[in-house]
């Protein structure tokens, strides 16, 4: 695997036994997203899915974006819905001094998601992973 593929990957976990890497790179297509590869992940001894794969981006970026866009949303032609559970799976050689923060933003107007308190706050600080935030009306 090269080098720049291991920094462009996401995580994604929740999979059931038929979605394939056809299946998952489609649902990523149908969602506007463009991976270069998907690859499922297999138990050593049984041969089986071990439920996650690793969906492979063009740059950090794309796969930050896609992220963002798609966690927590429904897999397109799945029954009974599974939603897109998704994470960074990148490992950019950060040394272990290196800190991440996280910021939790209240009191937002409905058409604020995630990935726009995302955008804002990435616009201002590159090494922002994730946003979180929490509308009027969201219940607890």
């Amino acid at each position: 695997m090269a080098n720049s593929m291991v920094h462009c990957q996401l995580w994604m976990g929740s999979l059931e036994s038929y979605m394939t890497e056809t299946f998952i790179l489609n649902a990523f297509r149908k969602m506007g997203e463009s991976p270069l590869s998907i690859k499922i992940m297999r138990n050593k001894f049984t041969g089986e899915a071990a439920g996650y794969c690793f969906v492979h981006f063009a740059s950090d970026e794309e796969a930050i974006n896609a992220m963002h866009k798609l966690n927590s949303k429904p897999i397109p032609n799945t029954n009974p819905m599974v939603r897109f559970r998704l994470n960074n799976a990148s490992n950019s050689g950060r040394s272990f001094i290196d800190r991440e923060f996280s910021v939790w933003v209240g009191d937002l107007s409905s058409d604020v998601d995630d990935y726009n308190l995302y955008r804002v706050f990435s616009s201002k600080y590159n090494t922002i992973k994730t946003a979180k935030g929490r509308t009027k009306d969201m219940k607890i």
